[in-house]
């Protein structure tokens, strides 16, 4: 039995489906972040979705992948197994039709989780297939956040050549959005996965990368999206680690270590005493996080 559920066909002309993933391939928020953005911007309406029974480790450390629960005062009121649901929406303009999956990685059965997207993509007829993915990255948050690509087929690097994006070069462990992305190969569909990388010190989500993906989809797609809410979480964020920077000398060189290497392009170059620095801008952040009004001192 089929695992691909739709209540809806609803008239898309040629779309692009979107696919965000919560789980490994999510640094940054990046990958749930773009995806949720779209479906709520552009008020996309449900169609489907995909049943996960069989596919997570209810148990696994990724706390993605875990039924959620809602109590109140006492009182179990409902429980939420992990979703895998699509969107549609209608253009109005040149912007294409959208297919929007907002997912979560699965922890089995990639195969039948695949096997389902396809079989949306053949009864939409879904004409292209995008995956957003983001990772944690030795990159400092004083810079711009770069981008990068891998495409299915090489001719469509031609229509990213435009665009300030770095192609990607990698070999190692990989997410659903490859494994996905090789099943559209091998069928003849055309697909690119865009990357952000996220800074490896900033814990939770990442506003900034999110912006700049976005950004670069509504480049892409002539989609004109509203995106100063991003801006708004960025600068927020950012004034309260350049309090804690402005406050630490060593904290002030690494962040100097980490721009000299990334502007070299040298990601791989961390520099001193990286984890320790780490834990120390984490520990701020979740700080501030907990005293909303700025109050940051610590008990002695």
């Amino acid at each position: 039995m089929g695992k691909l559920v739709l209540t809806k066909k609803p008239p898309l002309h040629a779309p692009y489906l979107v696919a965000g993933f919560a789980g490994w391939p999510d640094g940054g928020g990046v990958s749930t972040g773009v995806v949720d953005f779209l479906t709520s911007y552009l008020a996309a309406e449900p169609i489907g979705e995909i049943t996960s029974d069989g596919l997570y480790t209810y148990t696994s450390p990724a706390m993605a992948s875990r039924p959620i629960v809602t109590i109140h005062q006492g009182v179990l009121q409902a429980l939420h197994f992990p979703a895998n649901e699509f969107y549609g929406w209608q253009s109005q303009g040149i912007a294409p039709d959208l297919v929007l999956l907002q997912g979560i990685e699965p922890d089995l059965h990639w195969q039948q989780f695949t096997e389902a997207v396809l079989e949306c993509v053949q009864v939409l007829d879904v004409q292209r297939v995008y995956t957003i993915g983001g990772y944690l990255d030795h990159a400092p948050h004083t810079r711009v956040p770069r981008l990068s690509a891998m495409v299915t087929h090489a001719p469509l690097l031609e229509e990213l050549l435009a665009y300030d994006l770095d192609l990607a070069d990698y070999e190692g462990p990989t997410s659903i959005q490859s494994y996905l992305l090789s099943h559209c190969q091998d069928q003849g569909i055309e697909g690119i996965g865009l990357w952000g990388g996220t800074p490896s010190y900033i814990q939770g989500t990442y506003p900034k990368v999110a912006h700049t993906m976005l950004s670069l989809l509504s480049q892409i797609w002539r989609l004109p999206l509203e995106l100063s809410m991003f801006e708004e979480q960025t600068a927020e964020l950012e004034s309260s680690l350049h309090e804690q920077i402005d406050s630490s000398p060593e904290l002030a060189e690494y962040i100097k270590h980490l721009e000299q290497a990334y502007d070299l392009a040298e990601p791989d170059t961390p520099g001193p005493r990286t984890d320790t620095m780490v834990d120390e801008i984490q520990q701020f952040l979740r700080r501030r996080r907990d005293q909303p009004r700025g109050d940051d001192e610590r008990s002695s």
